[in-house]
């Protein structure tokens, strides 16, 4: 808790002299006194001129919020049907074949393939929604 006061004091003085956007100087004075990065520096500045305080590091989440999907959604649609595809089928082929035709499809329409981990995450939530719905 000492170190957040410390921080705060430090932009407090800093930004009670500038009223308008950062310049270079009040980030490298900020840098020297906190021994924080230059991105740190602005996102502290950002946070304090926002709610007055800054959020420690440890309450902002890290990464890409739970849920959210990072593909276009061309490339969501052929894993859709290729996984639909797979999971109708008596016995099921190797996950490595699922893959390379996923792939095969994507290339064919002059997309980047996925990876093999985007594959098997979308499997799983299929699987799991079906489990979930008693569908099997």
């Amino acid at each position: 808790m000492t170190l957040q006061r410390r921080r705060e004091d430090a932009l407090r003085c800093l930004l009670a002299h500038a009223n308008r956007a950062p310049t270079r100087a009040i980030v490298d004075e900020l840098k020297k006194d906190l021994g924080v990065s230059r991105a740190t520096a602005y996102r502290m500045m950002k946070s304090f001129r926002t709610c007055g305080a800054i959020a420690p590091s440890s309450s902002r989440s890290v990464g890409r919020p739970k849920g959210t999907k990072g593909l276009d959604p061309k490339r969501e649609r052929i894993i859709e049907a290729a996984l639909a595809a797979f999971l109708a089928e008596r016995e099921r082929p190797r996950f490595s074949t699922l893959v390379q035709e996923i792939a095969r499809q994507c290339k064919e329409e002059s997309l980047p393939v996925p990876n093999w981990r985007t594959i098997r995450a979308r499997l799983r939530e299929l699987e799991n929604r079906q489990t979930a719905g008693g569908v099997n």
